[in-house]
Protein backbone atom coordinates (compact mmCIF):
# COMPACT_ATOMS: atom_id res chain seq x y z
CA UNK A 1 0.00 0.00 0.00
CA UNK A 2 1.29 3.51 -1.06
CA UNK A 3 1.44 6.66 1.09
CA UNK A 4 1.10 10.15 0.17
CA UNK A 5 3.96 12.13 1.01
CA UNK A 6 2.71 15.72 0.75
CA UNK A 7 -1.18 16.93 -0.38
CA UNK A 8 -2.09 20.45 -1.01
CA UNK A 9 -5.03 22.42 -0.88
CA UNK A 10 -4.17 24.85 -3.90
CA UNK A 11 -1.73 25.02 -6.28
CA UNK A 12 1.68 26.56 -5.79
CA UNK A 13 3.38 29.48 -7.67
CA UNK A 14 7.38 29.38 -7.39
CA UNK A 15 9.89 28.02 -9.22
CA UNK A 16 13.30 26.82 -10.00
CA UNK A 17 16.85 27.59 -11.24
CA UNK A 18 18.20 27.01 -14.94
CA UNK A 19 20.79 24.19 -12.74
CA UNK A 20 17.65 22.87 -11.83
CA UNK A 21 15.79 22.37 -14.84
CA UNK A 22 19.77 20.70 -16.16
CA UNK A 23 19.04 18.23 -13.33
CA UNK A 24 15.65 17.69 -14.33
CA UNK A 25 15.96 17.21 -17.78
CA UNK A 26 19.78 16.38 -18.43
CA UNK A 27 20.06 19.71 -20.57
CA UNK A 28 22.68 22.64 -20.77
CA UNK A 29 21.79 25.84 -21.21
CA UNK A 30 25.24 25.86 -23.96
CA UNK A 31 23.32 22.83 -25.64
CA UNK A 32 20.10 24.98 -25.92
CA UNK A 33 21.95 27.98 -27.26
CA UNK A 34 20.47 28.92 -30.79
CA UNK A 35 17.40 26.83 -29.82
CA UNK A 36 14.26 28.16 -29.72
CA UNK A 37 12.49 27.03 -26.36
CA UNK A 38 9.03 26.76 -24.60
CA UNK A 39 8.65 26.77 -20.69
CA UNK A 40 5.05 26.15 -19.70
CA UNK A 41 4.01 26.27 -17.21
CA UNK A 42 7.02 28.83 -15.93
CA UNK A 43 5.70 30.02 -13.17
CA UNK A 44 7.94 32.35 -11.41
CA UNK A 45 11.48 30.57 -12.45
CA UNK A 46 14.71 31.97 -13.47
CA UNK A 47 15.08 29.59 -16.54
CA UNK A 48 13.60 32.27 -19.25
CA UNK A 49 15.87 34.56 -17.64
CA UNK A 50 18.97 32.77 -17.42
CA UNK A 51 18.15 31.19 -20.86
CA UNK A 52 17.92 34.29 -22.56
CA UNK A 53 20.95 36.03 -20.65
CA UNK A 54 23.05 32.97 -22.35
CA UNK A 55 21.58 33.51 -25.91
CA UNK A 56 18.91 30.89 -25.53
CA UNK A 57 15.31 32.54 -27.72
CA UNK A 58 13.36 31.52 -24.53
CA UNK A 59 9.73 32.09 -23.79
CA UNK A 60 7.33 30.96 -20.39
CA UNK A 61 4.25 30.75 -20.53
CA UNK A 62 1.62 31.31 -17.12
CA UNK A 63 -1.82 32.61 -16.57
CA UNK A 64 -0.33 34.52 -13.66
CA UNK A 65 1.82 36.42 -15.86
CA UNK A 66 -1.64 38.71 -16.09
CA UNK A 67 -0.35 40.18 -12.48
CA UNK A 68 2.52 42.51 -11.91
CA UNK A 69 5.52 41.88 -10.10
CA UNK A 70 4.55 43.25 -6.95
CA UNK A 71 1.45 40.23 -6.78
CA UNK A 72 3.90 38.04 -7.87
CA UNK A 73 6.51 38.25 -5.57
CA UNK A 74 4.28 38.05 -2.69
CA UNK A 75 2.17 35.31 -3.97
CA UNK A 76 5.27 33.74 -4.55
CA UNK A 77 6.92 34.06 -0.61
CA UNK A 78 3.50 33.06 0.68
CA UNK A 79 3.10 29.53 -1.11
CA UNK A 80 7.28 28.90 -0.65
CA UNK A 81 6.31 29.18 3.25
CA UNK A 82 3.05 27.32 3.16
CA UNK A 83 4.43 24.53 1.05
CA UNK A 84 7.75 24.48 3.35
CA UNK A 85 5.54 24.58 6.28
CA UNK A 86 3.17 21.73 5.13
CA UNK A 87 6.36 19.24 3.59
CA UNK A 88 7.76 19.64 7.17
CA UNK A 89 4.16 17.55 8.76
CA UNK A 90 5.02 14.82 6.56
CA UNK A 91 7.25 13.32 9.25
CA UNK A 92 10.29 11.32 7.67
CA UNK A 93 9.10 12.27 4.16
CA UNK A 94 11.96 14.69 3.53
CA UNK A 95 14.69 13.20 5.57
CA UNK A 96 17.31 14.03 2.69
CA UNK A 97 16.01 17.19 2.03
CA UNK A 98 17.08 20.42 3.77
CA UNK A 99 13.59 22.57 3.69
CA UNK A 100 15.50 25.88 4.55
CA UNK A 101 17.75 25.25 1.12
CA UNK A 102 14.64 24.41 -0.29
CA UNK A 103 13.12 27.61 0.46
CA UNK A 104 16.28 29.30 -0.20
CA UNK A 105 16.64 27.71 -4.06
CA UNK A 106 12.64 29.05 -4.71
CA UNK A 107 13.10 32.32 -3.28
CA UNK A 108 16.62 32.50 -5.40
CA UNK A 109 14.82 31.06 -8.68
CA UNK A 110 11.88 34.31 -8.30
CA UNK A 111 14.68 37.01 -7.46
CA UNK A 112 16.16 36.05 -10.86
CA UNK A 113 12.30 35.77 -12.48
CA UNK A 114 11.65 39.61 -10.99
CA UNK A 115 14.45 40.92 -12.35
CA UNK A 116 13.89 39.81 -15.87
CA UNK A 117 9.52 39.88 -15.64
CA UNK A 118 9.25 43.44 -16.65
CA UNK A 119 11.39 43.88 -20.05
CA UNK A 120 10.43 40.36 -20.49
CA UNK A 121 6.42 41.15 -20.60
CA UNK A 122 8.11 43.75 -23.27
CA UNK A 123 10.21 41.50 -25.25
CA UNK A 124 7.15 39.05 -25.50
CA UNK A 125 9.39 36.48 -23.48
CA UNK A 126 6.64 35.91 -20.60
CA UNK A 127 3.43 35.40 -22.32
CA UNK A 128 0.01 35.36 -19.88
CA UNK A 129 -1.49 32.55 -21.31
CA UNK A 130 -2.52 28.40 -20.12
CA UNK A 131 -3.05 24.81 -21.19
CA UNK A 132 -4.70 23.84 -23.27
CA UNK A 133 -5.30 26.29 -25.22
CA UNK A 134 -1.84 28.14 -26.05
CA UNK A 135 -2.43 31.10 -28.18
CA UNK A 136 0.69 29.88 -30.45
CA UNK A 137 1.39 28.68 -33.82
CA UNK A 138 1.73 24.80 -34.35
CA UNK A 139 6.04 23.37 -34.55
CA UNK A 140 7.05 26.92 -33.17
CA UNK A 141 9.52 25.92 -30.23
CA UNK A 142 12.43 23.24 -31.13
CA UNK A 143 11.94 21.93 -27.42
CA UNK A 144 9.04 22.67 -24.84
CA UNK A 145 9.37 21.84 -21.32
CA UNK A 146 6.88 21.24 -18.39
CA UNK A 147 7.76 20.69 -15.12
CA UNK A 148 5.62 20.04 -12.16
CA UNK A 149 2.40 20.55 -13.40
CA UNK A 150 1.43 17.35 -15.08
CA UNK A 151 1.16 14.38 -13.20
CA UNK A 152 2.23 16.40 -9.90
CA UNK A 153 -1.17 18.52 -9.63
CA UNK A 154 -3.84 15.18 -10.21
CA UNK A 155 -5.31 14.00 -7.54
CA UNK A 156 -3.69 12.33 -4.92
CA UNK A 157 -5.57 8.63 -5.58
CA UNK A 158 -3.77 8.94 -8.72
CA UNK A 159 -0.27 9.91 -6.97
CA UNK A 160 -0.37 13.51 -7.17
CA UNK A 161 -0.80 16.43 -4.58
CA UNK A 162 -4.03 18.82 -4.61
CA UNK A 163 -7.27 17.57 -3.87
CA UNK A 164 -10.27 18.60 -6.09
CA UNK A 165 -7.60 18.17 -8.69
CA UNK A 166 -9.05 19.28 -11.82
CA UNK A 167 -6.52 17.49 -13.61
CA UNK A 168 -8.01 14.38 -15.02
CA UNK A 169 -6.45 11.72 -17.06
CA UNK A 170 -8.48 13.38 -19.82
CA UNK A 171 -7.19 16.97 -19.00
CA UNK A 172 -3.50 15.73 -19.05
CA UNK A 173 -4.71 13.90 -22.89
CA UNK A 174 -5.39 17.13 -24.02
CA UNK A 175 -2.33 18.86 -22.25
CA UNK A 176 0.10 16.88 -23.97
CA UNK A 177 -1.06 17.01 -27.07
CA UNK A 178 -1.15 20.85 -27.03
CA UNK A 179 2.43 21.19 -25.57
CA UNK A 180 3.26 18.50 -28.63
CA UNK A 181 1.51 20.90 -31.25
CA UNK A 182 3.73 23.69 -30.47
CA UNK A 183 7.11 21.50 -30.76
CA UNK A 184 8.90 20.97 -33.49
CA UNK A 185 11.50 18.85 -32.13
CA UNK A 186 10.94 17.62 -28.52
CA UNK A 187 8.94 18.05 -25.55
CA UNK A 188 10.43 17.24 -22.01
CA UNK A 189 7.74 16.22 -18.84
CA UNK A 190 8.72 16.34 -15.44
CA UNK A 191 8.28 14.44 -12.63
CA UNK A 192 6.96 11.14 -13.88
CA UNK A 193 6.48 9.73 -10.72
CA UNK A 194 3.93 9.81 -8.23
CA UNK A 195 4.27 11.81 -4.66
CA UNK A 196 4.07 8.50 -2.50
CA UNK A 197 5.96 6.18 -0.37
CA UNK A 198 6.92 3.86 -2.02
CA UNK A 199 7.03 6.39 -5.68
CA UNK A 200 5.90 4.56 -8.67
CA UNK A 201 5.41 5.28 -12.22
CA UNK A 202 2.54 7.65 -12.32
CA UNK A 203 -0.31 6.00 -13.78
CA UNK A 204 -1.67 8.53 -16.20
CA UNK A 205 1.96 8.36 -18.06
CA UNK A 206 1.27 5.04 -18.86
CA UNK A 207 -2.22 5.69 -20.58
CA UNK A 208 -0.56 9.18 -22.22
CA UNK A 209 2.15 6.63 -24.11
CA UNK A 210 0.09 4.15 -24.90
CA UNK A 211 -2.33 7.18 -26.54
CA UNK A 212 0.75 8.24 -28.68
CA UNK A 213 1.63 5.01 -29.65
CA UNK A 214 -1.64 3.68 -30.97
CA UNK A 215 -1.82 7.42 -32.66
CA UNK A 216 1.31 6.98 -34.50
CA UNK A 217 0.51 2.96 -35.76
CA UNK A 218 -3.28 5.20 -37.09
CA UNK A 219 -0.90 7.44 -38.53
CA UNK A 220 -2.93 10.63 -36.95
CA UNK A 221 -3.52 12.03 -33.70
CA UNK A 222 -7.88 12.01 -33.81
CA UNK A 223 -8.00 13.53 -30.22
CA UNK A 224 -7.24 16.58 -31.92
CA UNK A 225 -8.44 19.25 -34.40
CA UNK A 226 -4.60 19.12 -36.47
CA UNK A 227 -4.46 15.49 -35.97
CA UNK A 228 -3.68 15.12 -39.13
CA UNK A 229 -0.58 17.72 -39.14
CA UNK A 230 1.14 16.43 -35.72
CA UNK A 231 3.00 13.74 -37.06
CA UNK A 232 4.78 10.49 -35.48
CA UNK A 233 6.61 11.22 -32.19
CA UNK A 234 8.77 8.33 -30.45
CA UNK A 235 8.68 8.45 -26.10
CA UNK A 236 11.51 7.59 -23.81
CA UNK A 237 12.60 8.21 -20.37
CA UNK A 238 15.62 10.46 -19.57
CA UNK A 239 17.10 9.27 -16.35
CA UNK A 240 16.82 12.53 -13.98
CA UNK A 241 19.70 13.83 -10.86
CA UNK A 242 17.06 16.27 -9.78
CA UNK A 243 16.57 15.45 -5.55
CA UNK A 244 12.52 15.66 -5.30
CA UNK A 245 13.22 14.18 -1.20
CA UNK A 246 14.13 11.32 0.32
CA UNK A 247 14.93 7.81 -1.77
CA UNK A 248 11.16 7.00 -2.13
CA UNK A 249 10.96 10.21 -4.27
CA UNK A 250 14.32 9.64 -6.22
CA UNK A 251 13.19 6.03 -7.25
CA UNK A 252 12.41 5.38 -11.11
CA UNK A 253 13.38 9.70 -11.43
CA UNK A 254 13.11 10.18 -14.75
CA UNK A 255 11.53 12.64 -17.23
CA UNK A 256 9.47 11.52 -20.39
CA UNK A 257 10.79 12.55 -23.33
CA UNK A 258 8.36 12.72 -26.92
CA UNK A 259 10.25 13.44 -29.80
CA UNK A 260 9.10 14.26 -32.77
CA UNK A 261 10.16 12.02 -35.79
CA UNK A 262 11.36 13.97 -39.16
CA UNK A 263 11.76 11.53 -41.65
CA UNK A 264 12.96 12.63 -45.13
CA UNK A 265 11.49 11.87 -48.57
Amino acid sequence: MTKPTLILDRMQFFGRLAADYQAMFGVTLESLKGKRVLDCPSGPSSFVAEAFAAGVDAVGVDPLYAHDAHELRKRSHDDIAYTVKTMATYEGAYSDLDLQAYADNKRAALNGFLADYESGLRAGRYINASLLHLPLDDQTFDHTFSAHLLFTYSDPASGGILTNSPFTLQWHMAAVIDLMRVTRGSLHLYPTTTRTNPARRHPFIDEIVARIEAQNARGQHATNSNADNMGVWKCRFEPSTYQRGDAAQNYLNASLVIERQHHRH
